[in-house]
Parts: C-alpha cells; sequence; structure tokens
C-alpha cells in the first residue's frame, strides 16, 4: 500500500509551523526556576546555624526576612536566579546576644551573586553561601485551630 501526500496537505502543514513559530513565546519564569517560599536558614559556609531562628522569603523583586535581632528586606536588581542586592534594610537592633551570627549572615548575603534550588534546597551562593530549607521556624507556625481560635 502506498500512500499519497496532497500539496494541500504539506500547505496546511508549512501554514502550521509558520503560526507556531510566530506565536507569542511565554516569558521567562520571573523567579528563575527557585519556589517563592519561605525559607529557614540552616547553614553557612561549612557550618551548621545551631538556631533556626533566621528565615528568608523569595519574590521576584527581592527577599525579606527575620534575624534573631532584626527583620530585613533587600531589592534584587538582577534577574532570577542571578542576585545582585541592594543595601539590606534592617530594624536597626543592636544590642542582641545573636548580632554576630545575624551579621555574618547579612554580610554573606549583602555579598551573594547568584541563587540555586535543588533537591528541597535554596542554596544563596556568594564567597560565602547560605544554605536554606523550605518552611518556618517552630516559633512562628501556626496550625489552623489555633488561628480559627485566635486569642482564647
Amino acid at each position: 500500500m502506498s500512500f499519497t501526500f496532497r500539496p494541500a496537505f504539506f500547505a496546511a502543514a508549512a501554514a502550521t509551523l509558520t503560526l507556531a513559530a510566530c506565536a507569542d513565546q511565554p516569558k521567562g519564569d520571573p523567579m528563575g526556576g527557585i519556589p517563592a517560599n519561605d525559607y529557614v536558614l540552616v547553614g553557612i559556609a561549612n557550618g551548621t546555624v545551631p538556631l533556626r531562628n533566621i528565615t528568608i522569603t523569595v519574590r521576584p523583586e527581592g527577599v525579606s526576612g527575620r534575624g534573631p535581632c532584626n527583620g530585613y528586606a533587600a531589592k534584587n536588581t538582577a534577574q532570577l536566579p542571578a542576585v545582585a542586592f541592594e543595601p539590606l534594610q534592617t530594624t536597626g537592633v543592636s544590642d542582641c546576644k545573636d548580632a554576630a551570627v545575624e551579621q555574618r549572615f547579612f554580610d554573606a548575603l549583602q555579598q551573594a551573586n547568584v541563587m540555586e534550588y535543588y533537591g528541597g534546597v535554596l542554596r544563596i551562593k556568594g564567597p560565602t553561601w547560605l544554605i536554606f530549607e523550605s518552611g518556618r521556624p517552630a516559633n512562628l507556625q501556626t496550625d489552623a485551630l489555633s488561628s480559627a481560635r485566635g486569642n482564647e
């Protein structure tokens, strides 16, 4: 059995391919493959963080979060997964027992140049790596029942 193709078939196929090529391509992922989420710091450089009390929330326009002493935010002027943070804005608390760890985190974050997400772990890289797991510290989590009860 032999098949014969008609010129109309080729014209229709060519028209389909031409229209597909002209279709608007979706814009790139504004998050660069990084899930917009809340994360908890678990490591700085080669060490672990003893208390899971530093958070970060990642959005296309920048990051924000909470340290043991201060809240902070920074605008990202690069397209994720690249990062180029403007100077960090903090709440300005300086007399805190965990200020040294927080400042180390702030310094590493300020010098970062790229983010990557793999296997459920967020890495913010620069001269010093910051390693995060998805989630929030236990002291910031609420369950549905507690939320429904309010301030009883």
